[in-house]
Order: C-alpha cells, then structure tokens, then sequence
C-alpha cells in the first residue's frame, strides 16, 4: 500500500506543530521508495520545489561512476519476493506463512537461500528445524522451479523432480554426483561410470543446460526493492555509516511567478517537505549507529546477531521506542555488497525463553478476553503479530494446547 503524503493543508497558528509532527512521523515511516514517489509527486505540483540531483551530496553519488552496483538499484516490474508472496497467500500446502514470507525475503538475487536453517531460527525461535525445512520444501515447490535452494545441485533436482524418464534418472545422477565432469565435457567417463550410452549422456547433459542455475535472476533483486537507505562499511576497525540519499537533490525555486499568498503556501509545503526528510535523516542515523553499535560484533567480527528489542535500541539512541519501530519500518543498510532490512538486526532471544515470553502473553490475552466471545488461535496470532511476535495460527493452537488451555469455543460461556 502506498502511503499519501499531502503537505498542502492550511492550518491555524495553533495547529502547526501537532501538524508538522505528525507529518515528520509520516516521512519517517515510509520507505525510500515511497519517499521517492511523495518527492515526485510534489515536484509535479509545486512550483517553490526544484530537483536537481548534482545537488545530492548521499552515498549514492559516490557509486555514479559503479556502472554494475547502480544496475543493483533498478527496480523491475515484479520482484521475486511479490511473486512468491502471492502463491504463499494462496497455497493448498499447510505452511507457516509468516516463516516463508521472511524466507522469501531473504533469498539472493539468483533465488537461493544462503541461511542455514540455525540462522533462520534465530529469527524465529518459536519453531523447530522441521517447521524450516518444512517451509522451504513447499517454497521449492513453487515458482520458478528451482529457489530457494541451498546449492546448484540442489536447484537442478528441484527441477528435475517434475519430470520422468530413463534420461532424466541419469541427469540427477549427474547432477548430484558429476557436475565437474559436465563442465569439463567428460563425455565418455560418465557413459562408463554409469554403464550407459554417449548418446544417454549427451541426452543427460543437454537436458541438465536446459535448466535455470539462476531461477531468481528474471526478477528484480528483492534488495533493489528495498531502496537502502544506509550505507556502512568499516574503516580502521570502526563502524561508518552514511545516507544514501541525504537532499534528494531538492531545493526552492528562486522566482515562482505566483502573486505571494499562494508563494507563501508553496513555500511553506515545500520547505516542510525538505525539513521532514532532514529530521528523518537524523532519526535513521541516530536509529542506525544505535543498531551498528549494539551488535558491532557482527559487523567488525562477522558472528552471529545478539538479540535485540526496539527498547533496547531506544535507549542507546535516546529516542522513543515507537519512533525507533517506525524507523526501521521497510528501512535497509547495504554492509559487504549486501542489502540487509533493518529489521532483522532485531532477533528475539533464545528459543526457549522466547517460548515461555510468547506462551506468557498467549495467557494474558486469554485471561483478558470477553468470555462471551473467547479469542480465536487466529485472532490471537493476529494479535501478537501486532506486539512483534510472528506466530502462525496452527503454533497458537500448539502453544495453548500445552499450556492445557481449552479452545475458544469451550472456553466460551453462554
């Protein structure tokens, strides 16, 4: 959903700041591209607004002359994580769909997923190595044939797996055990390693060129999609950070032919937008290093995430933890040529005390609901997902149920 930012309202002297805030917390909370669209939109609009981006003094100015790296950046009609998305949204398998949308989210530019199935549950403490390669096996069952695979082999059987014949049998022999020998065009070892035809093996090999080893590559990197905002990199053992857009290139026109009431509109909208996006630039950098420094053993020492609440980062930045949750809202960093959300600096802790805090307020939930009408395991999912915790309906029901808790509909009084 595309968030409206419309500066244009004229209000009493009173009203201007509750005003200006709230339109501050709005450009904070979008995402770059949105704040790009906002910028476009009153660009087309107001006449005291100019763009020019030689003007833009961010990190994307640097990377100008990096024809490969700003290929990165552009976004195509349809990115890989929509298109997995809609089959998640709509798919006949049972299936933890907060885990695949996030998987899906955190596929490569090529569709294979580079985590190991530990990392993921970090993320996601609430389930078991099973719930993960569960989730991944029907994520791979979808398409394009072939993502979310750990390997090359692994994305060629995938593939393979739909089809039959005597031929495709030697493919996923070869496949799984002779790769090399197709790239050196080892012909005639793999006919006598396999007691079979040249003619099964060419067959074989041919069928095996025909597959996709990129099956995320015709969709637009799930990272372009995210536009970062940060860019960080260490320098002499210290964490940097910097904007990737810090003006935007914006800035007020010198003679707009307008009589000076209307002047004095336009200018103020636009001189509101330029101040928004410098209190949002602040707020991402404070918001940022925050982050950079509570788990700088991950950035300088490359281990694992430390787990980490929005208060937490609130404290260290001195900010408002709801400010700290609507700064990091579809907010990226770019850090060793990869593109990572921001929000995922934020894993929960361990698996079970993780259980224990969900199952806390599964109980809480319960004890203040209406008894006349008893939350569903869905409307308590639903709920939860809105205090940052991602727990699928069918979870719910498995946490209740091990706390000996009864269904809504026996814990419903007439």
């Amino acid at each position: 959903m595309k968030h409206k930012i419309d500066s244009r309202q004229i209000l009493k002297q009173r009203q201007n700041l509750s005003y200006h805030q709230r339109y501050e917390l709005d450009i904070l909370e979008i995402s770059n591209m949105e704040l790009q669209e906002a910028i476009q939109n009153e660009l087309e609009s107001n006449p005291c607004l100019e763009q020019d981006m030689s003007y833009e003094t961010g990190h994307i100015q640097k990377e100008e002359t990096n024809f490969e790296l700003l290929l990165n950046y552009v976004v195509k009609e349809k990115t890989l994580s929509e298109e997995l998305y809609d089959q998640i949204r709509w798919c006949n398998y049972s299936i933890h769909t907060d885990l695949a949308y996030f998987i899906a989210d955190m596929l490569d530019s090529n569709g294979y997923l580079t985590y190991k199935n530990e990392e993921l549950l970090k993320y996601f403490p609430q389930y078991d190595e099973s719930d993960v390669e569960e989730t991944i096996k029907v994520l791979q069952m979808m398409e394009p044939r072939g993502i979310a695979a750990r390997s090359l082999s692994e994305c060629l059987l995938i593939q393979l797996s739909s089809k039959e014949g005597y031929v495709v049998d030697i493919a996923r022999h070869i496949v799984r055990d002779h790769l090399e020998e197709v790239a050196s065009n080892h012909v005639s070892f793999l006919a006598k390693q396999m007691k079979t035809s040249l003619t099964t093996i060419q067959d074989a090999i041919n069928l095996i060129k025909s597959l996709d080893p990129k099956p995320g590559a015709r969709f637009s990197n799930t990272a372009s999609y995210l536009k970062p905002d940060l860019y960080c990199y260490i320098e002499n053992g210290e964490i940097h950070l910097e904007l990737m857009n810090e003006t935007y290139g914006l800035y007020l026109s010198d003679f707009p032919k307008m009589d000076r009431k209307e002047y004095r509109i336009w200018n103020r909208n636009a001189l509101n937008l330029i101040s928004a996006i410098k209190k949002r630039n602040q707020t991402l950098l404070k918001v940022g290093y925050a982050v950079c420094r509570f788990q700088q053993n991950y950035f300088i020492h490359s281990t694992g995430l430390k787990p980490c609440t929005m208060k937490q980062i609130a404290d260290i930045s001195k900010i408002h933890e709801s400010t700290v949750s609507r700064c990091i809202a579809g907010k990226s960093l770019i850090f060793n040529d990869q593109v990572i959300p921001l929000k995922y600096f934020f894993p929960k802790g361990l698996a079970l005390d993780s259980v224990l805090e969900i199952q806390d307020v599964i109980r809480t939930l319960i004890k203040q609901e209406d008894p006349c009408h008893p939350l569903s395991d869905e409307s308590i999912s639903v709920k939860l997902g809105e205090l940052d915790y991602q727990v699928s309906r069918r979870t719910v029901a498995k946490y209740r149920e091990n706390m000996k808790i009864a269904s809504s509909a026996r814990r419903k009084k007439k």
